[in-house]
């Protein structure tokens, strides 16, 4: 249980550190505060989280709703395993975790949020891709989209 309570410590110091006199922090600082208890969120899960507190919670969140969203934050997390699971789709299957460039690059143009080249040689050149190179580690883009 020491564990736990050291836990719990860490929320209450990352819950204080945005909170002003009433006990409550407002909800658009509960990205930052989910993220300094370590919370790996996209900017896009800290804007749902966000919008679903302005709703439950009025702007203001209490030490508990804080909890509650460090736990809806794990669960956003666990969907980053699953990102994972779709970039072994393109692996190349001789090389564990390395994804054809070209495959990738073709799927991420036209799969889902499309993405325009020049995003997309901006999100390789962020991850420090070599576009010289057939093959990439997709752990390199499971880094990116969790910043």
């Amino acid at each position: 249980a020491m564990a736990e309570l050291k836990q719990e410590e860490l929320y209450l110091e990352a819950f204080n550190l945005q909170m002003p006199k009433d006990k409550k922090i407002d909800s658009s600082k509960l990205g930052e505060a989910l993220r300094s208890v370590g919370k790996r969120l996209t900017n896009e899960n800290i804007e749902t989280l966000r919008k679903q507190a302005n709703a439950e919670c009025n702007g203001g969140l209490t030490f508990d709703d804080f909890k509650k969203y460090v736990g809806e934050a794990s669960k956003i997390e666990k969907t980053d395993e699953e990102i994972e699971k779709a970039f072994k789709v393109f692996d190349n299957g001789e090389k564990k975790g390395l994804i054809n460039l070209a495959t990738f690059k073709h799927s991420i143009m036209t799969l889902g949020d499309k993405l325009q080249p020049e995003q997309v040689d901006a999100l390789f050149k962020s991850a420090g891709v070599d576009e010289s190179s057939e093959t990439v580690d997709y752990k390199v883009f499971m880094k990116l989209l969790q910043a």
